[in-house]
Formats: structure tokens, sequence, C-alpha cells
């Protein structure tokens, strides 16, 4: 294995083309312990056994983990203000009114925002709590768009976001001339400063109409394919992906012609103890599933450990190997989308793309999960 310079040092990382070797980006390299069993406790207890995160990189991963409802936060904060203030009333509702009704939705599905949130010296102490390492196995040529698609979504998607929202991991060295953003839903851009906190890291809203017009554009994105989801079936050890049924960036590839890379993030699931060890028919499981099939969204139930006790919210900084495979090339789909001959491609890519994630991930599991349980399709 090559090692490039570390994280932050501007310098290009070699090329390679041939698996399974690999580059790879890290903030710092820890010698990363192995485990052999498959109890869930077992595995998180051999993933940290030799870290000992620092306060302020504790203190970045507890920054992440509420930036989740910074939504919340913003809306709450902007409502008391104008209890304090009340003139502040009529430019908060502008603002909500800009945002819901008018143009406020623009920047988010054209990427027309500025990034410098992406390198802020945070991320690489975030990045360095686990720590995290992203991972390329070919080369991928500018000037055309991809598809990056991230397995498992698990809770937070810590892996995910440090490797595309983020400079923490050298994406920008090791893939240099890609403009990739990272999506996600719409509703997170309706909150007032969490839009902008969003938008500053180049995030964009998930809709069908957005991708199109990113990759139209020359950019490329990042979607977490398996969603909310799967985080349902988030548990150390396990490697449950929600994938089946999961097509539209399959068609969204084919309308666009851009190439699909898969991409898995070994030591997602093992971030966080959830009550998805559980049996799945428990009374609890059920009441999650129903939820989500209410609601649209999903809750689920967690814990890590803590800053100071040994239990509380921040992930477990278990290493995070996020691998970017080999791009699958598409051809552009021109015609009509309700054609059987449309539906025939979209389940032929489908396939392929299955099968070149599981390529991927047997191809690392020996280095990265060894001891974990196989890849498995769940829904």
């Amino acid at each position: 294995m090559e090692s490039p310079a570390p994280s932050g040092s501007g310098q290009a990382s070699p090329s390679l083309t041939e698996s399974p070797t690999i580059v790879e980006r890290s903030p710092e390299s820890p010698a990363r312990p192995r485990h052999e069993s498959s109890d869930e406790w077992e595995v998180i207890q051999q993933k940290t056994r030799h870290r000992h995160p620092s306060i302020p990189q504790k203190l970045a991963a507890l920054f992440y983990n509420l930036s989740f409802g910074g939504g919340i936060y913003s809306t709450l904060l902007a409502l008391w203000l104008c209890t304090l203030l009340p003139p502040l009333t009529l430019l908060l509702a502008a603002y909500y009114a800009w945002v819901w009704l008018g143009a406020g939705m623009d920047a988010a599905k054209s990427g027309s925002y500025p990034k410098p949130l992406r390198r802020w010296a945070l991320w690489r102490a975030c990045a360095a709590y686990f720590p995290a390492r992203l991972h390329r196995t070919v080369e991928l040529p500018p000037g055309k768009p991809y598809i990056f698609c991230t397995h498992p979504h698990g809770i937070l998607s810590c892996g995910s976001w440090l490797a595309f929202a983020t400079e923490a991991l050298g994406f920008s060295s090791l893939f240099p001339g890609i403009d990739c953003r990272v999506l996600t839903l719409s509703i997170n851009f309706r909150s007032i400063l969490f839009r902008e906190y969003l938008l500053l890291h180049g995030v964009c809203d998930v809709s069908k109409h957005t991708c199109l017009a990113l990759l139209g554009a020359g950019k490329s994105i990042m979607i977490a394919v398996g969603g909310g989801t799967e985080s349902l079936f988030a548990r150390p050890g396990a490697n449950q992906l929600v994938l089946r049924k999961r097509k539209g960036f399959i068609k969204v590839a084919l309308r666009s012609g851009a190439s699909l890379v898969p991409v898995y993030v070994f030591g997602e699931n093992s971030t966080f103890r959830t009550a998805n060890e559980q049996v799945s028919g428990s009374l609890l499981h059920r009441f999650q599933r129903r939820l989500t099939k209410l609601t649209g969204f999903t809750v689920p139930l967690f814990y890590g450990t803590g800053l100071v006790l040994p239990w509380g919210f921040l992930p477990f900084p278990v290493p995070l190997e996020v691998v970017v495979g080999e791009p699958l090339e598409v051809e552009r789909f021109s015609g009509d989308e309700g054609s059987a001959e449309f539906q025939a491609l979209v389940d032929r890519l489908h396939a392929r793309y299955v099968a070149a994630l599981t390529e991927l991930f047997n191809s690392y599991k020996e280095k990265f999960a060894k001891g974990e349980a196989d890849l498995e399709l769940v829904e």
C-alpha cells in the first residue's frame, strides 16, 4: 500500500490503477486492531481497544452529532430572539416566506454557494477521532460526472460526511478536478442558519431534478442509497443493506449518462450500539418499522460513548475505512422512461451495480472487516 501525504498537506497522492492496492488519506495512522468475534460488543471493544481520542477530537465528534438537530436548534433560537426583539418577527417571517415560497431553495438545487466550510479545521479533528481514511482503488478522470453511492448509511453517516462533504480526508487530492456535492432531504434547507450551514459545505437537495441539473452541469453527486431506512439495520459486525428495491439512482444514471461509483464505509455500522441488536420481531423493532412507514422518516434508538463517562451519544472511535470502487460506465438513455426498454435497462444496470459493490466489499472485507458478517441485501 502506498500512502500519500497526510491530510491537509495539499500534496497530490500517487496514482494507482490496479486493485487490490489502494491509496489512502488519513489525518493520523495509529495501529488498527483486528477482531475475530461477531458479537456486537466484542466488535466495538476490539476496534476501540487502542483508541484514546483527545478532548478536542471528542468535542469535534460531539459537534457533528449535535449538528443533526441543527434545523430544530436554529428555529428555536430564532423564535426565542423574536420574543426578546419583536421587530425580528417580520424579518423571520420574510425569511421563511422566501425559503418556502420564493427562490430560497434555488441555491440548494444549483450548488451555487461557496464551500469554505469543507476545509474547516474542526473536520480534521473529527476525522482523527475515529480515525477515518479515504481509499482510492482507481483514478477517476476529471471532466465527467459521477454518482458516488455510499453504503451503509449507519446511524449518522460519519464516514460519508467526512469523505465527501469535507476535505478532512483529502478528497480533492485523491480525486482532482471532481466537484462532488453531498445530497440530503429538501426539508433540511427550510430552517434558518442550518440551511446556510449545509450550503456552505456544498450540500444540495436530493430531488431528481437537482440530481439531473448538477450532473448536467458537470458536477458529481454523493447519495446514501439506503437512506434513513438502512439505519434500522445498523448494528456492529453487520453489513445489511437496503438496496434490492432502490433503483432511483440507477434511473438518474441512465438519464444523465453519469458513471456509478460504489463506495463502502467499513466500520460505519460499529459507530453506535442500537436497538437493532434486538430480535427483528421484537415490539420495539415493529414499532420503529411501523413509524417509518407512517411518517417517512426513521427514529433509530442508539447510544455510544461519552466525553467523560463510558456511555453517551458520541460515536465509538472505531476506524472508518471509506473505500471508493471502480466506476461503472453508463450510456445515456434519452427514450421514454415508461417504456419496457427503459425498465429492462434499469434492472440490468442495477444487477451490475450490486455485483460491483459485492466484489468491492469482498475484496476488502479481510483487511477492514475481518470476522464480520457477509454483505446482505435485506430490502
